[in-house]
């Protein structure tokens, strides 16, 4: 058995998470005047075990840089999504948390977000197919963080 071409498999995937990135973007705008970045913002918020995170986290889970993630919570705070407290840890940080309107709009947002990837994924892939895929993305991704497997 040949190796895939992996040039091509990877320009494949960016252009598929590119073209997912646009169709979600666009639903959430339409719906909800809200983008995909700021709707990635209040999902790992949500999700975190304290139910608000450093903007560092933050930056490390959006997988972008501390700076951009700083211009990012500063438009969703002035959204009114999010609001910054302080830290009980460390007097000096702060942490980003939902709002009440943000936890709405979450929630609202997400079920727009997958009615929009489950028209986007079903039509190719049945639902084993799509775990499947999802372990294999989790698996390389897990490879890929700082401090993970070479």
């Amino acid at each position: 058995m040949t190796s895939p071409n992996r040039i091509q498999w990877l320009s494949d995937l960016i252009r598929l998470e590119i073209e997912l990135w646009n169709r979600i973007d666009t639903r959430l705008r339409q719906a909800h005047s809200l983008s995909l970045a700021s709707f990635e913002t209040l999902y790992f918020i949500a999700r975190s075990r304290e139910g608000s995170l450093r903007v560092g986290d933050l930056a490390g889970a959006l997988r972008i840089t501390q700076g951009a993630t700083s211009k990012l919570v500063d438009r969703v705070e002035a959204a009114g999504l999010i609001r910054r407290e302080l830290d009980a840890d460390d007097r000096r940080a702060c942490r980003i948390a939902l709002t009440d309107d943000g936890t709405r709009t979450l929630a609202d947002a997400s079920r727009t977000y997958e009615a929009e990837l489950t028209s986007a994924l079903d039509a190719a892939l049945s639902p084993d197919e799509q775990r499947h895929l999802h372990d294999l993305v989790t698996r390389l991704l897990a490879t890929t963080n700082d401090g993970g497997p070479k």
